[in-house]
């Protein structure tokens, strides 16, 4: 492999040098020779899962035309090992704790930080990190983002816990779409000329325009509250009792949820503010179907969605009417494939021009009354099996990482349907939440 060109939406400037991290936790009993044996077998893997899928051992470069590609770098995605046995708290602590955020420190766990530390060193593609403690092991997969959105990052995961079963070998159809070449698979558009002027604010992760700049001072906290499947359920059916598109999905009820309940809580904080003022919810969303892409797509093809409301509306409206907003603005399914298209070519338009629009290559703040959301809950992650002495995780979860205001995601839904929903609150809103009693009713506070 001499050089891997990304596709359109991995060519986005803001994605350079971000992490996008995912935590494996395997209850491990203690043994030198368990742990020596682990090692060897995730080594074996990458050895197996770079042989089919060479690209996943290079590096991120962005060539003199501005175009991110990827080269060589190392024979098999780097594998750090860490012991921590004495620094963290035993497996059965983290277990009895719900695996919160505040014990699963990037810095502990993750063998790159997720945002850029300004250092001028290579980007990997791909590296892992096996960081043993009392009783288990988390198995933590950095990648980098211009490479791959989390359903791309996912397959990998996928393709690398089949690795660990050297017996198995990969199908065809699974090489195939895993090599698949990038440059052009999601063609621009070519009968919209001024399409840069239509479009630049809806650009993938665009910044926001009316970031409040005197709320950007105070840090805020990253959170884990568990929602139980029968939870979720409940959910679902009240917001169904009122909803005004013919479907909604259970995301749309707990996305409802969320935005409702999290606007409550900044009200406490932002009591001057109007109930005429706006709040927008973003939705990062998978448009593999809608592209033509196979859903085993390990590329990015993540398109953003936004539904605004004003606060009263948020505040008094049902959840059934929340949730059909975010719905509808997933719908009609043609109108999205287009308007991912058009995203696709304001880039593709930029690159050509190689002078990339300030809107796409600064990272922003939200603004104060936002919220933008990725849900991994459709990921099979709880049921990857890695095989040897590992087997299927028993928890999954995003590292802790650098506070970023507003941003949200769900995790990976569990064997029994629970979902870990991450948010990054202020510390006085999370306060909110966690004696608020309608929240209480459906969301366990993890931490």
């Amino acid at each position: 492999m001499e050089h891997f060109p990304l596709d359109v939406f991995g060519n986005n400037p803001r994605l350079s040098r971000l992490y996008t991290q995912l935590c494996f936790c395997f209850p491990l009993p203690n043994c030198p020779r368990r742990t020596e044996n682990t090692i060897t077998h995730l080594q074996n893997g990458l050895n197996v899962l770079t042989s089919n899928f060479p690209w996943v051992a290079g590096q991120v470069i962005q060539a003199d035309d501005g175009a991110f590609t990827i080269v060589p770098l190392e024979k098999s995605p780097k594998l750090r090992v860490q012991d921590r046995s004495s620094q963290l708290p035993t497996f059965e602590e983290y277990r009895n704790m719900g695996f919160p955020f505040k014990w699963l420190d990037e810095k502990d766990i993750a063998s790159h930080s997720t945002l850029p530390d300004g250092r001028d060193v290579p980007a990997p593609v791909l590296a892992l990190q096996a960081t043993f403690i009392t009783g288990g092991v988390f198995l933590t997969f950095s990648a980098q983002h211009n490479c791959m959105d989390m359903a791309g990052q996912c397959q990998m995961i996928l393709l690398f816990a089949k690795a660990c079963h050297e017996a198995v070998p990969f199908t065809s159809e699974e090489i195939k779409t895993g090599n698949l070449s990038r440059k052009r698979i999601i063609p621009p558009l070519d009968d919209l000329p001024k399409i840069s002027e239509e479009l630049v604010a809806k650009a993938p992760n665009s910044k926001p325009s009316h970031a409040c700049e005197a709320e950007a001072e105070a840090k805020p906290t990253w959170s884990y509250f568990l929602l139980s499947c029968t939870t979720l359920l409940t959910l679902k059916l009240r917001a169904q009792k009122d909803i005004h598109t013919t479907f909604i999905s259970t995301d749309d009820a707990l996305c409802a949820f969320i935005w409702q309940q999290v606007t409550k809580a900044r009200l406490c904080r932002l009591q001057d503010m109007s109930a005429s003022t706006q709040s927008t919810f973003e939705r990062q969303v998978d448009v593999r179907k809608h592209l033509g892409l196979p859903t085993t797509y390990t590329g990015n093809a993540v398109y953003k969605t936004s539904t605004t409301q004003s606060i009263e509306n948020i505040i008094s409206k049902s959840l059934g009417y929340l949730a059909s907003e975010l719905r509808a603005s997933l719908s009609p399914t043609p109108d999205l494939g287009h308007s991912a298209r058009k995203a696709a070519t304001i880039l593709y338009q930029q690159l050509q021009s190689n002078k990339p629009d300030a809107v796409t290559v600064t990272r922003g703040n939200l603004p104060a009354m936002d919220i933008k959301m990725s849900s991994w809950a459709k990921e099979d992650c709880y049921n990857f099996d890695f095989g040897g002495v590992l087997g299927k995780p028993e928890a999954v979860r995003r590292p802790n990482f650098e506070g970023w205001e507003g941003l949200s995601y769900f995790m990976p839904k569990s064997r029994d349907g629970e979902i870990a929903v991450a948010v990054c609150l202020r510390d006085e809103e999370l306060r909110f939440l966690q004696i608020d009693e309608e929240f209480s009713r459906f969301a366990r506070y993890v931490g």
